[in-house]
């Protein structure tokens, strides 16, 4: 390995660069496109192996650079924090034998191997040596945010109590600043926890719905980020003029029996993994709901409604927790419409198993819909969250 392949990858790089895009037809376009990420992937590989060797003989600090990450940043065009994760990785991709093969065929991001590298902590390190092929053939298999997931869930098993002193730390963390400038603008910052930024996020993105929604009708022109602005500024006002005596949000904690691949499962409603012991101090203050999936007792199964409202609502929001559009679309069960599998008008009727989450734009546009959406019988059975037994 020398500068002629380096400068074999540059021409080919250069014939890529001087190809006309414009003669592939919309499939060859789409192979060319994810072949070229894919190939990124393997790259990335190799920057890992070369920067590890680089790293181990100290050839960083021959210029009296600080660390290995800012050498990187100065010298190849990038910023610290990139440059120190390109060496965090090269050094976790050392003890990550198949991590580091998935990433080598391009099955496997960089950002797939960071999560990996995530759990791989001094005090998992024996249980992520046995069970590291384990996690990377599944993360092979699951979209990245299912794979974070998968991951975090990891975690708990392998480290129970100290997930809970991460989550702990992670609470003890959170800080807020607010400081005037010279303009009299004020600069807001804020890092919460999981569970209170989770709070605050819903409540912005509900506000934040509201004003597009009355943009849109009164034909006023805002960024995302103003509306963002103005729904803190709305919260506020709403908070200062609340009756006195008023009641707080109760949080709500779903309960999910019946059915084994349940178990365990503790997140957030966007997804986000908490640790258990985050909830046992909401218990005297949160509002409790029973869901049972495949119980003997399966009372919501069947509704002669044409909407999907109530228990019957809730359960397929607990149980598909995003949008089910066979782009592999993220946006989480509140931003959701339940949208009929079999179309309502078809005789579709309204149950557990013909109703499926579907974001906003997807149910509502009909050219980003899928044209012919699976029966219920075709379903795949991946709509329930991972056995984390």
């Amino acid at each position: 390995m020398g500068t002629s392949r380096l400068e074999a990858l540059s021409e080919a790089i250069d014939d890529l660069l001087s190809g006309d895009v414009d003669e592939l037809d919309d499939d060859g376009l789409h192979d060319v496109v994810v072949g070229l990420l894919r190939q990124s992937h393997r790259l990335a590989a190799v920057r890992a192996r070369l920067i590890s060797v680089w790293d181990r003989r100290g050839l960083w600090a021959r210029d009296g650079s600080r660390s290995a990450g800012h050498r990187l940043a100065r010298e190849a065009a990038m910023s610290i924090p990139a440059g120190k994760r390109e060496v965090r990785r090269a050094r976790a991709l050392d003890s990550m034998p198949h991590a580091t093969a998935a990433l080598a065929e391009g099955v496997l991001s960089a950002e797939h191997v960071d999560v990996l590298a995530g759990a791989n902590s001094d005090r998992r390190s024996v249980f992520f040596n046995a069970h590291e092929e384990t996690l990377v053939e599944q993360a092979k298999l699951l979209r990245f945010g299912d794979c974070c997931q998968m991951v975090e869930y990891w975690k708990q098993h392998a480290d129970t109590a100290g997930c809970e002193d991460d989550a702990q730390r992670r609470h003890e963390a959170r800080t807020a600043t607010t400081s005037t400038t010279f303009e009299n603008m004020v600069d807001v910052r804020a890092l919460l926890d999981p569970l209170g930024g989770n709070i605050v996020m819903a409540e912005l993105n509900r506000l934040m719905e509201q004003q597009r929604r009355h943009d849109k009708h009164d034909g006023t022109v805002r960024t995302a980020g103003q509306r963002r602005a103005d729904a803190l500024v709305e919260m506020a006002t709403r908070s200062r003029s609340a009756q006195p005596g008023g009641l707080r949000p109760r949080p709500l904690i779903t309960i999910l029996t019946g059915e084994a691949s349940f178990a365990r499962i503790c997140e957030l409603a966007d997804g986000t993994v908490v640790a258990p012991g985050q909830i046992v101090p909401l218990l005297s203050e949160a509002d409790l709901e029973r869901i049972v999936f495949d119980g003997p007792d399966r009372v919501i199964s069947v509704s002669r409604r044409r909407t999907f409202t109530g228990a019957l609502r809730r359960a397929i929001e607990v149980r598909d927790r995003h949008c089910q559009h066979p782009s592999g679309c993220d946006e989480p069960a509140d931003r959701c419409d339940v949208d009929h599998i079999q179309p309502y008008m078809h005789g579709g009727p309204t149950t557990l198993d013909n109703g499926r989450l579907s974001c906003w734009p997807h149910n509502r546009h009909q050219h980003l819909r899928n044209a012919h959406p699976p029966e219920p019988d075709d379903q795949p059975d991946d709509r329930a969250p991972p056995d984390t037994s």
